[in-house]
C-alpha cells in the first residue's frame, strides 16, 4: 500500500492538469483548429486592415465597425442545443439581419460546410460534411429560405474568380459547396461564382447582407489553399470599401449591436462560473500544468522515497538512542568485548540513576560518586556491596571469564535492585 498510493496520487494530479491544459481551453483551441478563424483576424491585420473579435461581455457599436462577419457555428449547425433569447441577449438570428438594414452595415455570412468532428479527428472526408438540409435549415432561421445547394463530389476544385475587373484569382475548394444557380430564389443575386454554382449571393429584400456558401474561403484551413488568402483579403475590401479605415467585426458570440459608441470607461460585468475558465486557458494552462507536476514530483519524494513522516522528535530521539545502544552491543559482541560492553552497561546504568535524583547535569562521574554516598547513608553495607560489585565490572570487566562477569553482573543487578534510591 505504501507504494501504491503515491503513484495513484500522482496519476490524480497528472489527470487534473491534463484537464486544466485540453479541456478547459476548448473554446480558443477551436479558433486555432482547422475550421476556426484566427488565421483571417490575423492574415487581415497582417494586410492593414484592423480586426475586432466579440467579446461575449461586451456590446460593440456598429458605429465602429466597417463590416461585420458572421460565420454560422458548425455547432448550430449540426448537434449543440439552440441559444435562447436571454444568450443572445433578447436578439435571435433573424434580428441580426435587421441590424444590418437598420444601421446600413455590411453583414457577411458564413454558411457552414464541416462537422465539428473534422477538426478534433484531424480527417477531412465525405463523412465529415454538413448535411445540406441542415444548412438550408440554418438559412431558413435567418429568413433565407428555398435555396438550393451544390457540392463536388471530387477531391479538389479550382477555380478563377473575378471580384475586381481584370484581377482574376485562383482559389481551391475541397469538395466545394456553392448555390444551385438555378434555384436561387427571385431577387436573389450572383455575386461571384465558379463552374459548379455561386460562392457569394446577395437579395433584394437585404441587401447589405452576403451569403458566403463555402466557408473554406476564409477559414485556417482554406486560407492556406492556392490563392484563397489573397481572395478572403480582396472580398473584405470590397464589402467594406476601398477607403474604409474603421475595423472588421468578426462576430462568433451573435449579440446585437449596440446604438451608441462605446465608453472609455469602468464598466459593470456579470460574472459567472463559466469565467473560473479563463483563468485556466492557454497560456495559463500551461503554468498550472507545470504546478501541478512539480508538486506531484515533491509529494513523491517524500512521501515515497522517506516515507511517511514520525509523530514526534522525541520519539525521533529515542528511537535514535536505542539504535546507537543496539549498533554499538552488537560491534562489541563481534569482536568478543562483552566485558567492554558489561562496562559501559554499568557505568551509564549509575549515570542514569544519578541523573534521576540529580538533575540532567548529574550524568557524570561526580554524580556516581554523590550517588553511592547518598546511598550509604542509608545502608551503608548495601551501598558497599553495590559499589564493590559495579567497581569490578568497570575496571575488571574486560579481564574476567564469561562465567564470572555473568555472575558479578547478577550481584551488582540484586545489589541495585534492592537499594531504595529514594526521590530527591
Amino acid at each position: 500500500m505504501r507504494n501504491s498510493t503515491p503513484l495513484l496520487f500522482l496519476g490524480l494530479l497528472l489527470a487534473l492538469a491534463a484537464l486544466a491544459i485540453f479541456a478547459l481551453s476548448r473554446g480558443s483551441d477551436y479558433d486555432r483548429s482547422p475550421l476556426g478563424n484566427k488565421g483571417l483576424e490575423l492574415w487581415l491585420q497582417a494586410k492593414g486592415i484592423p480586426v475586432l473579435r466579440s467579446d461575449p461581455h461586451v456590446s460593440q457599436a456598429h458605429s465602429e465597425v466597417s463590416l461585420r462577419i458572421l460565420p454560422l457555428s458548425i455547432r448550430q449547425g449540426e448537434t449543440a442545443a439552440p441559444q435562447t433569447d436571454e444568450e443572445l441577449g433578447n436578439v435571435g438570428p433573424e434580428n441580426l439581419i435587421e441590424e444590418a438594414s437598420r444601421y446600413d452595415l455590411p453583414t457577411l455570412i458564413i454558411l457552414p460546410k464541416w462537422r465539428g468532428n473534422v477538426s478534433t479527428d484531424g480527417v477531412a472526408s465525405k463523412s465529415g460534411l454538413v448535411d445540406l438540409v441542415d444548412i438550408g435549415r440554418e438559412l431558413e432561421k435567418i429568413g433565407y429560405s428555398d435555396f438550393g445547394f451544390a457540392r463536388s463530389e471530387t477531391g479538389f476544385e479550382e477555380a478563377q474568380l473575378d471580384l475586381k475587373p481584370g484581377q482574376p484569382i485562383k482559389i481551391a475548394l475541397y469538395h466545394a459547396q456553392a448555390f444551385e444557380r438555378s434555384s436561387m430564389p427571385e431577387g436573389c443575386e450572383e455575386i461571384v461564382g465558379m463552374p459548379l454554382g455561386a460562392l457569394l449571393a446577395r437579395c433584394e429584400d437585404n441587401p447589405n447582407v452576403y451569403l458566403l456558401s463555402d466557408p473554406d474561403l476564409l477559414n485556417n484551413h482554406g486560407l492556406a489553399l492556392a490563392d484563397n488568402a489573397s481572395f478572403a483579403v480582396s472580398l473584405v475590401t470590397v464589402l467594406r470599401g476601398a477607403a474604409e479605415t474603421r475595423p472588421v467585426y468578426l462576430d462568433t458570440a451573435g449579440r446585437p449591436l449596440d446604438d451608441e459608441e462605446r465608453i472609455d470607461e469602468g464598466r459593470t460585468y456579470e460574472r459567472s462560473a463559466s469565467d473560473l475558465k479563463r483563468f485556466f486557458a492557454y497560456p495559463l494552462s500551461l503554468i498550472w500544468g507545470t504546478l501541478l507536476a512539480v508538486a506531484a514530483i515533491c509529494f513523491w519524494r517524500g512521501a515515497y522515497r522517506f516515507g511517511p513522516a514520525l509523530p514526534e522528535a522525541a520519539a525521533n530521539t529515542e528511537m535514535s538512542k536505542t539504535t546507537a545502544i543496539e549498533a554499538t552491543a552488537r560491534l562489541l559482541r563481534l569482536s568478543g568485548n562483552d566485558g567492554r560492553m558489561t562496562e559501559q552497561f554499568v557505568l551509564h546504568l549509575l549515570a542514569d540513576k544519578a541523573q534521576l535524583l540529580f538533575g540532567p547535569g548529574a550524568g557524570n562521574q561526580a554524580g556516581i560518586d554523590r550517588l553511592f554516598q547518598r546511598l550509604a547513608r542509608r545502608d551503608q553495607a548495601a551501598a558497599r556491596a553495590l559499589h564493590t560489585s559495579a567497581q569490578a565490572l568497570i575496571e575488571r570487566g574486560h579481564l574476567m571469564t564469561r562465567a564470572n562477569l555473568h555472575r558479578n553482573l547478577e550481584t551488582f543487578r540484586k545489589s541495585l535492585g534492592s537499594m531504595d534510591l529514594g526521590s530527591r
